[in-house]
């Protein structure tokens, strides 16, 4: 039977393995050579724009040109977000998260909330107030403390691998899918009190607190590529995350892994999505394909001895409108640490650029 448009927090066979990674978590200190980064402060010191350094392919806004403090950024979205494959990597290569090394380049403080697995309904269901899972808590209503298994009035669910915070009437509550059963959810009281009678309706849905918890930072949006196929949803869904703080979120856009090469349905899924938010989103629109193919980016100093674009492999996918074979792992569905090497400093080049967030 297939999977409703907002379903739980599985990936569907046909989709292949959302291998089981939970959310990004900081990572100690892995850069481990000091060419692996290029950060806007050394080079202003330096003298060197990165333009004409070609180390990124474009030079960044002076920083006293910041519009205001520099903001905090937060990435949403699934197991790519989350950087799952930032461990594969050639030898003597250092393990890259997107957020670590994005943070460091912007010289700011940032994070992923990203979840191994979800489809956008998952995250717009986190990142919105306004779009919560609908627990039906019936006669028991919430205990004095600790967890309580209900279904869910539409069937959707959270993810089971990660506890996410919120509140059920004014409560606070963790929720999490419960593993092997569709649409049934648990929830944990955070803090004990006085048992609570809500009711089945909108006083015992479950509202996320990451909405407040990220308020006024930049929020970097990469959902929708477990359900592209649904590609209606998909822009539905982003459109809804998008008008929680619209002047200070970036959506980007999805590449083309090997399952989604040229003469696929989902070459043509990922080209509509695309597309639509490009139209959408304007200047507020990354462009990950574009930067993943940009020679300028494999010129990094840190990625030059791995000669990405060289090989006979790479040439191939390149020919076949994908990114390189040598920034893509094993697994040919998400990014290796070379990928997440130029993503972070596409995005870093983007909003100091057209983005004209940092």
């Amino acid at each position: 039977m297939g999977r409703p448009a907002h379903g739980p927090g599985r990936c569907p066979p046909k989709w292949g393995a959302c291998e089981s990674v939970t959310r990004a978590r900081r990572a100690p200190a892995l850069f481990t050579f000091e060419n692996m980064l290029l950060s806007r402060r050394s080079l202003l010191r330096s003298g060197a724009l990165l333009a004409a350094a070609g180390s990124v392919g474009g030079a960044l806004a002076p920083l006293g040109s910041r519009p205001g403090p520099a903001r905090e950024f937060v990435l949403w979205g699934s197991s790519s977000a989350a950087s799952a494959l930032a461990r594969d990597r050639p030898p003597g290569f250092p393990e890259v998260r997107i957020d670590v090394l994005l943070s460091r380049l912007l010289e700011v403080p940032g994070t992923s909330r990203a979840v191994s697995g979800d489809v956008s309904s998952q995250t717009l269901a986190l990142r919105s107030r306004e779009h919560p899972y609908k627990v039906l808590l019936g006669r028991g209503g919430l205990p004095a403390h600790g967890t309580v298994v209900v279904p869910t009035a539409d069937g959707r669910a959270p993810s089971a691998l990660v506890a996410e915070p919120g509140t059920v009437a004014g409560v606070g509550c963790t929720i999490r899918g419960v593993r092997g059963r569709e649409g049934v959810v648990a929830l944990h009281r955070v803090v004990p009190g006085a048992a609570l009678a809500p009711g089945t309706g909108p006083q015992s849905w479950w509202r996320t607190a990451l909405q407040e918890a990220h308020r006024g930072q930049v929020h970097l949006v990469w959902t929708g590529k477990n359900n592209i196929a649904e590609h209606w949803q998909v822009l539905a869904d982003t459109r809804a995350i998008w008008a929680v703080e619209p002047e200070r979120t970036v959506v980007m856009g999805h590449w083309h892994t090997w399952r989604d090469r040229r003469g696929t349905a989902r070459w043509e899924h990922v080209r509509a999505v695309n597309a639509a938010y490009r139209h959408e989103y304007g200047q507020r629109f990354y462009d990950t394909m574009a930067d993943l193919r940009d020679p300028r980016l494999w010129a990094l100093p840190a990625l030059r001895p791995h000669r990405i674009g060289s090989s006979a492999e790479d040439r191939r996918w390149l020919a076949q409108g994908l990114p390189p074979r040598s920034v893509v792992a094993a697994d040919r569905a998400h990014l290796n640490a070379l990928g997440n090497t130029v993503l972070a400093h596409g995005l870093a080049r983007f909003l100091t650029g057209p983005a004209g967030l940092y």
